[in-house]
């Protein structure tokens, strides 16, 4: 008979490999099943059988979704939300407007939090407007993103390229299932494999598109996710040079408004989250810290119409 000792040793074992896991597809949504083993040091097979299963019963998705700056969004926001009633309701309300890109339910005195994006402020300010319609929300509190330093869905850079129908078909091809295999892609598009194949790391390239794991509901056996807003008190270089070493911080964002940056710490336990925690409240430049356990995350959608970028033509740098 298994000890519950060694049975949770091997839970924990399975809860690390998975994190690893969505670790690896959130750099790169694409690698093979080879390469993830590779990176992993497991059996092939084994790999094989945990990504179905994350996908399968977790919940997990590996997707395409369009650079920000492509999309011509160019004013990207995070915003807490205080309330005088239940949250999810209004979650939900939020998470139909088309430009919340991210909603969840999180733990503290503003039990929501959202993200969006915009194409300038006036679309922001009609947005926050119908937020506050909603008769339980009683304050919005809005931080700007100045700079996105972090994030699975932001390249790191775009060069000039011009699309045209067939590379619309494949980004939303890609959007349903990143991982679609080339055979598939170019069925899709009537096109052959290597061709496929050529387009699609043309637009990863250039900075049109990234493929990257959404894990679902922020919070799982496998998966921690805290928020955290962090006020500076001297100079910020020594806490972006932290922020770029630390694998374990998934997102940030250079900001001005209620925080000067925020992150995203995700983990496959609680006291891997809190070191990371401790280590960013021992930095002399940091003055304080405010944190957020992602509980439920009700919207992650980062793939936008291409409607009028297409019908633009081309895309340069910014």
């Amino acid at each position: 008979m298994v000890s519950d000792d060694a049975r949770g040793r091997a839970d924990r074992d399975v809860a690390d490999l998975d994190s690893r896991l969505i670790h690896a597809l959130q750099a790169n949504g694409r690698s093979s099943i080879q390469d993830l083993a590779r990176l992993l040091d497991a059996p092939r097979d084994y790999v094989s059988q945990r990504l179905r299963t994350l996908t399968d019963r977790g919940g997990l998705r590996v997707v395409a979704a369009l650079d920000p700056g492509f999309a011509g969004h160019h004013v990207l926001t995070h915003a807490m939300v205080s309330l005088s009633g239940a949250a999810r309701p209004v979650a939900e309300q939020i998470a139909e407007i088309d430009d919340a890109v991210f909603v969840s339910l999180v733990s503290g005195a503003r039990p929501l939090v959202f993200e969006s994006r915009h194409g300038d402020e006036s679309r922001l300010h009609e947005m926050l407007d119908l937020v506050r319609r909603i008769p339980t929300v009683q304050q919005i509190q809005v931080t700007t993103y100045a700079e996105v330093l972090k994030g699975f869905f932001v390249a790191e850079s775009r060069t000039e390229i011009t699309l045209d129908s067939l590379d619309e078909r494949l980004i939303q091809a890609l959007q349903s299932d990143g991982r679609a295999s080339y055979q598939v892609l170019a069925d899709t598009v009537h096109l052959s494999p290597s061709s496929a194949r050529s387009r699609v790391r043309r637009l990863i390239d250039a900075g049109v598109i990234r493929i990257s794991a959404i894990p679902a509901g922020g919070l799982s056996r496998s998966r921690l996710a805290v928020g955290v807003g962090v006020t500076l008190r001297d100079d910020a270089e020594p806490v972006r040079r932290y922020i770029a070493e630390q694998r374990s911080i998934e997102f940030a964002a250079r900001t001005h408004g209620l925080y000067d940056f925020i992150l995203t710490i995700a983990g496959s336990s609680s006291a891997g989250v809190l070191s990371v925690l401790e280590e960013l409240r021992s930095l002399p430049q940091v003055g304080a810290l405010e944190n957020w356990a992602h509980l439920d995350i009700v919207k992650e959608d980062y793939a936008r119409s291409l409607g009028l970028v297409v019908r633009s033509g081309s895309v340069g740098t910014p």
